[in-house]
């Protein structure tokens, strides 16, 4: 290779590396303007997800489905 393909090579995987930080930098900033970046709001997004997923576990009437399929699964990691 000569210098200039060096040259030329080098300048694409910066420009892919400056994309990817540039992304990165996007989502750090979403975070941040939504507050998101905070344990309580993380608490609250989790606990959100679980209580609907409780919630229609109870509506569908599957939960003894779900109970067992748990409790085997556990059962066999030890």
């Amino acid at each position: 290779m000569t210098f200039t393909e060096k040259s030329d090579r080098l300048i694409e995987v910066s420009e892919k590396t400056n994309t990817k930080k540039t992304m990165t930098n996007k989502i750090k900033w979403l975070i941040e303007d939504l507050g998101l970046n905070e344990l309580g709001a993380w608490l609250w997004i989790t606990g959100a997800a679980a209580l609907i997923a409780a919630t229609l576990v109870l509506l569908t009437g599957e939960g003894p489905e779900i109970f067992r399929f748990w409790r085997v699964f556990f059962l066999k990691l030890f």
